[in-house]
């Protein structure tokens, strides 16, 4: 669709249909969590052990606290699945009872507890199945503990998300790992003196800068990736080499598109929330508590899922934001 912008259409659309789960807070760990945190610390621990780290030995302590917690949960055996599918029931029922969308209690149902959330592949399934009494809005399911903001009919210029700032302050990874691969580089070339550089103990730093780097090159040059926002629009526009105009996923918030917030937005603390577009055979994962000026961006996405205002014209040859 193409247009100017800055003259928005006469119609507007209905609200969207609002889902709000809260957290599963109280639900223990199963096992297989236990065991899996176990095996990341034994690895972790040995790794820092081996490079020289005295934190390595309390790693390893870690590990193995967590090995044992899992191995006695797995001696209880039955007891413990009884009082885990009783804390389950629990939850689902108080979710039913405080929420006039029976849609909210499918989705607790779904959520396992442990800090293991609704997958995407689930989350697709329940609304599949749900029929809604509200037809042309959308679905917005916020799955923790999350404030939804009151926005009514706000309209607002179309506004780009850069590559640059989607991965926010984790850029500064990119040039920290550069930093320790060329001091290793010049201390095993006899270049500089000093202490030997052991890789192995700044593993974390280094994984973290290559795989940012990584997505960075390919969201900045090989594929540069934005996000644009609009009144009841999010867009996902990829260009592509040798392309004048962009590849658009577009998520018009009508009845077709479901949008599910992960994480925690309440009061005035900085919100930690990931945001999944789903339409059709569409989906795009947008993580907002990565990108630089936080607030403004979390202010915007709940704007574009929210608001009531009509959505203006967008270009599908340029960028406008």
């Amino acid at each position: 669709m193409t247009g100017d912008p800055t003259h928005p259409e006469p119609a507007s659309r209905p609200p969207p249909r609002v889902i709000r789960v809260p957290s599963p807070e109280g639900l223990a760990v199963t096992p297989k969590q236990f065991a899996t945190i176990a095996l990341v610390a034994l690895l972790i621990g040995g790794t820092a052990s081996c490079s020289g780290l005295c934190v390595g030995g309390w790693v390893i302590g870690l590990g193995i606290i967590a090995l044992a917690a899992s191995l006695l949960m797995l001696c209880c055996g039955s007891r413990y699945r009884h009082r885990f599918a009783e804390r389950q029931q629990s939850y689902v029922e108080k979710v039913r009872q405080s929420s006039n969308d029976p849609l909210a209690a499918e989705f607790a149902a779904a959520w396992q507890g442990g800090g293991k959330s609704v997958s995407d592949s689930d989350a697709k399934v329940i609304l599949a199945a749900s029929s809604n009494d509200e037809p042309g809005g959308a679905t917005v399911i916020c799955l923790g503990q999350i404030d939804t903001p009151e926005v009514g009919d706000v309209f607002f210029e179309p506004e780009v998300v850069s590559p640059t700032r989607y991965f926010g302050h984790q850029v500064v990874f990119l040039p920290i790992a550069l930093l320790i691969i060329v001091l290793w580089l010049l201390q095993r070339s006899g270049r500089i003196p000093g202490p030997r550089i052991e890789i192995g103990g700044l593993a974390y730093l280094l994984a973290t800068g290559i795989g940012v780097g990584a997505m960075w090159v390919w969201r900045s040059a090989i594929r540069p990736t934005y996000i644009r926002m609009a009144p009841g629009i999010v867009q996902i526009l990829v260009y592509r080499h040798g392309r004048a105009k962009p590849v658009i996923r577009s998520y018009p918030m009508d009845a077709e598109t479901s949008a599910v917030l992960r994480g925690r937005a309440i009061g005035g603390k900085r919100p930690h929330l990931t945001l999944t577009l789903l339409r059709g055979e569409q989906h795009d994962t947008i993580p907002l508590w990565r990108m630089r000026k936080n607030d403004p961006a979390v202010e915007r996405v709940w704007q574009a899922l929210l608001s009531t205002a009509p959505t203006p014209p967008l270009t599908d040859e340029e960028l406008i934001g």
